[in-house]
């Protein structure tokens, strides 16, 4: 509040005491030894000839154009000096940011120094001069993200300075309904309850995101393994499903191998072979089948037995021994003395296949002790001869024989009644 220029009002500040003449010169507020502080009148002017009160100057100049002995000479006297009673006050002297409002370089706008350098002085500097006061406008001068208008991200403090706090949400989370971590990408024709929404932090069921091609799966996703299993699911979200072969881009990595089934009996050719995330037609998945042009002979077939044959016949008053062999591919039942050459009638006419593709013929017979004997395809090795003989039938390559001696197979010697045992 401006005085008359007698002084003595109380004040607290120089700006108290301004009664807003020039030529009377320049109230103070001086400190009491008893506390407080009073106004004081200004001197007039050191001026040499009039005083303009409307220009604030002296007309002819003045006697002390620098006062307070700071270097530079008063506005009165056409110097620059804003107070020539204040020798750290002048154009030029270095603001700093003080408590007490204190402007050093006739500049009110310039209160102190940028800390962290982002253009903005920090609004605890201010600088007063009479009626003016003029603060700093970063509300945090420690953080260079932090100023006025600045962009307002996420992260719990006020970046623009508008006195609120993350109201200007810059994230955005898109809707994750099967929880994969891929949200659906924004588009108009989603219902309301799944576009997009922005927030500082991720709600439950959303995904910071987007691009999930099926939110019904948490199998499919941008960049996922392409799988065969669950069928018909993208999983890498390429636009292709279930893709192999060497023309995809992401081929499944769960690829199974099938086998070139061509008598459709449910097994395949080891070496005929396609792999796929679904059998090809005429494939099938088990392989395994030794004659895939025959539906009778596949691993899931019995054991290939020779055929069951008498084990003599007379015929005219003579014994003839009857066997098994093979003759022109099948087994046959044949006189033993004439080979292919004599065969029996009624016989079985079998052929000489490995039924359950073990790469073995096996034979059984009435008398077989259980072992039976083994018979390597194409060979004439018996893997196994020394079985209880008896008149049965059960496997041999010939010409071995075999004789009763006391009642076990003797390789070579002669049988009963010249029947030999085998």
């Amino acid at each position: 509040m401006g005085t008359d220029g007698d002084g003595g009002e109380p004040c607290m500040a120089d700006a108290d005491c301004d009664d807003g003449i020039f030529c009377n010169g320049a109230e103070q507020c001086v400190p009491l030894s008893e506390g407080g502080a009073t106004c004081t009148p200004g001197d007039a002017p050191p001026c040499i000839g009039a005083c303009d009160e409307d220009a604030d100057e002296c007309e002819g100049g003045c006697v002390d154009s620098d006062q307070d002995r700071d270097g530079v000479d008063a506005i009165a006297c056409g110097g620059t000096d804003c107070d020539d009673n204040d020798p750290n006050r002048f154009p030029g002297n270095a603001e700093v940011c003080d408590e007490n409002a204190h402007d050093e370089d006739c500049d009110l706008e310039t209160t102190g120094f940028d800390i962290d350098g982002d253009g903005f002085v920090g609004d605890r500097c201010c600088n007063e001069d009479g009626s003016e006061r003029f603060c700093g406008l970063d509300c945090d001068d420690l953080s260079r993200s932090a100023y006025p208008d600045a962009p307002d991200i996420c992260n719990g403090a006020d970046d623009d300075c508008d006195g609120d706090i993350d109201e200007e949400a810059t994230l955005t989370f898109y809707f994750d309904g099967d929880g994969d971590g891929f949200g659906l990408a924004d588009d108009p024709e989603l219902e309301e309850a799944k576009r997009p929404i922005q927030a500082c932090e991720r709600p439950d069921g959303y995904a910071l995101i987007p691009g999930d091609c099926n939110d019904e799966s948490a199998f499919a996703q941008p960049g996922g393994t392409e799988r065969c299993a669950p069928a018909g699911i993208d999983e890498d979200c390429d636009g292709r499903v279930d893709e192999f072969g060497p023309d995809a881009e992401s081929p499944a990595v769960d690829l199974v191998t099938y086998y070139r089934d061509a008598d459709r009996d449910g097994w395949g050719d080891n070496d005929n072979v396609r792999v796929a995330c679904a059998p090809p037609p005429g494939y099938v998945l088990f392989p395994g089948d030794c004659r895939d042009d025959r539906q009778g002979v596949n691993p899931s077939q019995s054991w290939a037995f020779e055929p069951d044959c008498p084990r003599g016949i007379v015929s005219g008053g003579v014994g003839v021994i009857v066997e098994p062999r093979i003759c022109s591919g099948r087994w046959r039942c044949v006189s033993e003395s004439e080979g292919c050459a004599q065969i029996i009638g009624g016989a079985a006419n079998q052929p000489v296949w490995d039924l359950n593709c073990d790469g073995r013929v096996r034979s059984s017979g009435q008398s077989c002790d259980g072992t039976c004997n083994l018979f390597d395809l194409g060979e004439t090795t018996v893997v196994n001869p020394n079985t209880t003989c008896g008149f049965g039938n059960f496997a041999y390559l010939p010409p071995l024989t075999c004789t009763m001696t006391g009642g076990e197979c003797d390789p070579g010697a002669p049988g009963p009644a010249g029947l030999p045992c085998r």
